[in-house]
């Protein structure tokens, strides 16, 4: 931290003051000059604990010959608390009690580097946790949206294979009965031609038309069994928008929208409900336009209102889940807030 370095360079600056008025000589100076290039190591590099007992010999040689060079043992006594290693602490008391006169200045002087010192690894400690905390819980983060991906796109996989399944249950329903009594009947039919039985040939006839009839009856039943309950696709587009008066919207959309498959369609309700929403409840606008644009490889919404909105750094929960379920999609939703509000999703459209 900044000011772990900015008492470090301070207290050399007191050092030379103390070394500048005592006029220690020579001497004095040199022992700054070594405590100044252990403060630029520390201030470069990671240095190890054990480096302060070189501090504390540094200061040891020169103490023995100039007892008033004790002041420099607020150097190592604050890295020992920075270290969190209270065993220095001993020595360096030790050879304050022994050598210096801890009933002035001195008791002082050492104290405040003792307390900086502790202050600065509670500090530093606390905030390391903190940033430990804060990638927990980014790490939880990213791997919960992982599984929201893995989940969407495993739900966008058994949608299309209940898609692939269904036709494939059409085509058989279709083959197996509908075809063969189709097929029966122009059989009959080329057979009733030929027969001059008038007999034969009205019992013929009767069965083509009980064939016709059951042949009938199953397009019927398929057809039924087909038709959704609840609307689905344009239509289901059309009815949210009918449904969010009094809002004024505009609706258009252009190409096959056969294309569309079935997922697709089931988030572009989600993201037309979502963005009409936010109209209705966060925008003043008087109008919305509503774009759908379907081509052979991709299908895109644009919807785009007239409002000024509060402008905001992120989108909500809704909008971000619905980025995420629209990447599931190998798809994208993009948002913008310059002109009004604009939503634009664009979905890939992948033919089997």
């Amino acid at each position: 931290m900044w000011f772990v370095n900015g008492w470090r360079f301070l207290n050399l600056l007191v050092l030379t003051h103390l070394w500048y008025v005592g006029e220690y000589g020579i001497e004095g100076f040199l022992l700054i000059i070594l405590l100044a290039i252990m403060v630029c190591l520390r201030y470069r590099y990671l240095m190890p604990v054990w480096t302060v007992s070189i501090d504390i010999v540094m200061c040891l040689v020169f103490i023995i010959s100039y007892p008033a060079f004790v002041f420099g043992l607020s150097m190592p006594l604050f890295e020992a608390f920075l270290k969190g290693k209270w065993l220095f602490v001993f020595p360096i008391g030790l050879i304050a009690l022994v050598l210096g006169d801890l009933t002035g200045s001195l008791f002082w002087y050492l104290l405040q580097s003792l307390f900086f010192g502790a202050f600065a690894f509670y500090a530093i400690k606390n905030r390391r946790e903190s940033l430990l905390e804060v990638d927990n819980e980014r790490r939880s983060r990213y791997e919960l949206e992982q599984v929201k991906l893995d989940l969407l796109e495993a739900h966008s996989e058994v949608a299309q294979a209940a898609e692939v399944k269904e036709r494939n249950r059409i085509s058989r329903e279709l083959h197996d009965h509908l075809g063969h009594d189709l097929t029966g009947s122009l059989l009959a039919l080329q057979a009733y031609e030929l027969v001059d039985d008038p007999e034969r040939a009205k019992e013929m006839l009767a069965q083509v038309k009980e064939r016709l009839h059951r042949s009938t009856k199953r397009l019927r039943d398929t057809v039924h069994n087909m038709t959704p309950v609840t609307f689905i696709g344009i239509e289901r587009l059309e009815r949210i928008v009918e449904e969010a008066k009094p809002l004024k919207i505009g609706f258009r959309y252009v190409g096959d929208l056969d294309l569309v498959p079935v997922h697709v369609w089931v988030l572009l309700e989600a993201i037309l409900k979502e963005a009409l929403t936010n109209v209705a409840r966060h925008s003043n606008a008087t109008k919305t336009d509503v774009e759908l644009d379907v081509t052979d490889t991709i299908v895109r919404l644009r919807i785009q209102d007239n409002g000024t909105v509060q402008r905001k750094e992120n989108n909500g929960s809704g909008i971000r889940s619905l980025q995420i379920r629209a990447r599931t999609l190998k798809g994208s939703l993009t948002s913008d807030r310059s002109n009004g509000f604009l939503l634009v999703c664009v979905l890939p459209i992948e033919r089997s």
